[in-house]
């Protein structure tokens, strides 16, 4: 998320849906496509990877076939980084604070 945050920043991504991330699904930061696309991501980050045939229905009335599959190979993407990064204890470089009480600053470490 760090390196992201910063991206995303710069692509429109206000600090507002960066602080409810964690919530989505109840903050009024995110249009329906937008938390479309999060429960897709959500589900494809599952181990193992398990989107919910819903959420691909909804999936398909905003993207065609080949779009879908860009999407799905950037989300894959993220997750490879984001695993390969654990693997290493690779750490953020501080592009994106997070609030103390946030969910993903609460997580436990293994290393720390």
């Amino acid at each position: 998320m760090d390196i992201n945050s910063a991206v995303g920043r710069e692509q429109g991504i206000t600090d507002a849906q960066l602080a409810d991330l964690a919530t989505f699904e109840k903050s009024a930061h995110f249009s329906a496509l937008e938390k479309t696309i999060l429960r897709y991501a959500e589900g494809m980050t599952q181990n193992p990877a398990e989107v919910a045939e819903p959420v691909f229905t909804e999936l398909k009335q905003y993207f065609n076939t080949a779009q879908i599959v860009e999407l799905t190979t950037m989300i894959a993407f993220e997750n490879l980084r984001a695993r390969f990064n654990r693997a290493l204890h690779i750490e953020a470089a501080g592009f994106c604070e997070l609030p103390v009480d946030h969910p993903v600053r609460k997580a436990v470490v293994p290393w720390q």
